[in-house]
């Protein structure tokens, strides 16, 4: 074990700690835990995975095969992990202490990341899970306490409060709950010591479109701050980052996690977010389509939103979470060269990367490219070829596919436009993959192409600002060759795939996912059957299922029969729920009638003439 967690040891035995020699977590005598819990059920089960899996690593493949639901995923997955690392190489050797560790996801992370941590959480069942989860981590201790009674009995470097900021209403006893709460994390920090916060935004994009606030489960709860103080509680921009200034530290870095911070595929900074030169609106709009939590009825679609947000300043205020780090004392918290970082980690460890968008003295921005974990940054599966470059210069422009959301967004669009996309769009395949030669024949749907090009789909294509076209992001080649047809389809479907709505065409065409797809292949002079989708999505199951490394079946990355996101089902939902409504409270008002009634006619058998009434009608009853 290593020096400072010896010193922990001796620590926590001098502040009246205990190890439980069954489950190695830390208690104090008697402690019983506090009153939160995903149920019975589902931490019983997180916690049998955890303890049967060979390997707990963080990209273990054994956890990852057991995700089957919301709570396996947030407890599992290797994606949570993405909110702290940015701060990863920086966090190595720090003395850290997590409050609020859950099940262990990010304790994890930071046990691989190399420093030396102090995980707190204050459920005894969660903590031995978390102690499960790192039972091979001799850098990890874990404790079992209210973090409003926790005695560490030293300082840290870093303190996380990762989603537990907005749970101080329901265990600090103080005034101001989040405030003691930030208050007491900064008594543990060493004098130059940071603290890391990710929380959801109160008025965030995604609740203004209708999603339900996440701990609430209703919608504009937080909007219309309807909080109780027995309830947790979330916080816009300038009161959170006016909350932690008031806890006393002096210096706070704001970043906006994209789509949230549950689930960080990008993390932009603010200087991204102001960088003129910089598309952080693309970013911020291709995460929304990674969000599992977004609800299938919003109001709009957030990634049309995202870029005009982003064009007038506005985009960190409704950021659906922040990431925010702050410090004791004065100093830099962010490198101000780089505009955003980007996570591609669901997936197995050996296709991870991390993009760090980076401006240069000489202001032009470059990609910087890495593995996520310790492995060549080229890997050949059974089927496809991954590989990414160490850097590669940012092309500003637009991306291909906003000019399909652009016609199908629109009431009135028809299938004709969409055709005349896709022949567009296979022109300027034809184009880039002819390499400075002549362009390529792609006039039918069996034409074959490089398996070079197995990843030039409309949103890894940028339209530049001089017109022409740059391929971007070309992390896969098949190793075979492919079809025009191939490609067509998995634009098509990446496009379907997209959260953003389709207007009301006025095309008549099956309204799902094959009646589309068979229509915009007609529509762009392809003839296809259903049994050539089907072969298709086929390949397509395989190019996941390499990617994954798991078996995965072709219901799982292509849904025929699904109905395409239009806002016709939107506005028929709306109509349902709005008579459901109005069926309601009419239901309600005739219970209350008859509460009245009811009492209206208590009140009379109980009068004198209800009483010679009654007394009547039992004489009667007597005489027959």
């Amino acid at each position: 074990m290593t020096k400072p967690f010896i010193e922990s040891a001796l620590f926590l035995t001098a502040s009246g700690y205990r190890r439980d020699p069954e489950t190695n977590v830390w208690l104090r005598p008697g402690y019983e835990g506090i009153a939160y819990s995903d149920g019975d059920e589902v931490e019983e089960r997180i916690a049998k995975v955890v303890l049967e899996a060979h390997d707990v690593t963080l990209f273990s493949r054994e956890l990852y095969g057991r995700i089957t639901d919301w709570p396996s995923r947030y407890h599992l997955s290797a994606t949570r992990a993405n909110i702290l690392r940015p701060f990863r190489r920086e966090l190595s050797g720090l003395d850290i202490l997590e409050i609020g560790a859950g099940c262990g996801a990010i304790t994890r992370f930071l046990g691989e990341s190399g420093a030396n941590v102090l995980a707190l959480e204050g459920t005894p069942r969660r903590a031995s899970v978390a102690r499960s989860r790192t039972r091979d981590l001799s850098n990890v201790e874990v404790v079992a306490d209210n973090f409003s009674e926790f005695k560490p009995g030293r300082k840290f470097d870093v303190v996380t409060l990762i989603g537990v900021l907005e749970y101080a209403n329901l265990f600090i006893g103080a005034a101001q709950p989040a405030l003691r709460m930030l208050k007491l994390a900064s008594d543990m920090l060493a004098p130059d010591g940071r603290i890391i916060i990710a929380i959801e935004n109160q008025l965030g994009l995604k609740y203004f479109a209708g999603a339900p606030e996440d701990h609430i489960g209703q919608s504009v709860y937080g909007i219309e701050n309807r909080y109780n103080i027995d309830q947790p509680q979330t916080y816009g921009r300038a009161e959170l980052v006016q909350m932690i200034r008031d806890a006393g530290f002096a210096e706070a870095a704001v970043l906006a996690p994209f789509p949230d911070y549950k689930f960080a595929a990008s993390i932009l900074t603010e200087a991204g977010l102001n960088c003129e030169s910089f598309d952080s609106g693309a970013l911020a709009a291709e995460s929304v389509r990674m969000d599992p939590q977004l609800s299938a009825n919003l109001t709009f679609s957030p990634e049309l939103t995202w870029p005009v947000l982003v064009k007038n300043r506005m985009a960190l205020d409704l950021a659906n979470s922040f990431l925010v780090v702050a410090s004791l004392s004065p100093g830099k918290l962010i490198d101000s060269s780089i505009l955003a970082y980007h996570y591609s980690t669901d997936r197995s460890k050996e296709y991870c990367k991390e993009v760090q968008f980076v401006q240069t003295e000489g202001n032009s921005i470059e990609l910087h490219y890495s593995g996520v974990e310790k492995v060549p940054e080229s890997h050949i599966g059974k089927h496809f070829r991954f590989s990414i470059p160490d850097k590669c210069d940012y092309v500003q422009g637009k991306q291909l596919s906003l000019e399909f959301s652009n016609i199908v967004i629109r009431d009135g669009w028809n299938i004709e436009e969409v055709g005349a996309f896709i022949t567009s769009y296979v022109q300027i395949v034809a184009s880039l993959a002819a390499e400075g030669n002549e362009p390529l024949n792609v006039a039918e749907v069996d034409a074959p192409l490089s398996g070079r090009h197995f990843d030039l789909i409309p949103r890894n294509i940028i339209v530049g600002e001089n017109g022409l076209s740059y391929a971007i992001d070309q992390e896969w080649d098949s190793i075979e060759d492919i079809s025009v047809g191939l490609l067509v389809f998995r634009a098509i479907r990446e496009l379907l795939f997209s959260k953003f709505r389709f207007g009301r065409s006025a095309s008549e065409f099956k309204q799902s996912g094959i009646g589309f797809m068979l229509a915009a292949f007609g529509a762009a002079g392809f003839t296809v059957e259903e049994d050539t989708i089907n072969a298709y999505a086929l390949i397509e199951a395989r190019a996941q299922s390499d990617i994954a490394q798991r078996s995965l079946k072709v219901e799982d990355v292509w849904s025929p029969n699904a109905r395409i996101p239009s806002k016709a089902t939107l506005h028929a939902y709306k109509d349902l729920k709005g008579e459901y409504r109005q069926s309601k409270e009419k239901l309600e008002r005739k219970k209350t009638e008859l509460k009245d009634a009811t009492e209206r006619l208590r009140q009379l058998e109980r009068s004198p003439s209800g009483k010679f009434i009654k007394l009547l009608g039992r004489l009667k009853s007597a005489g027959k």
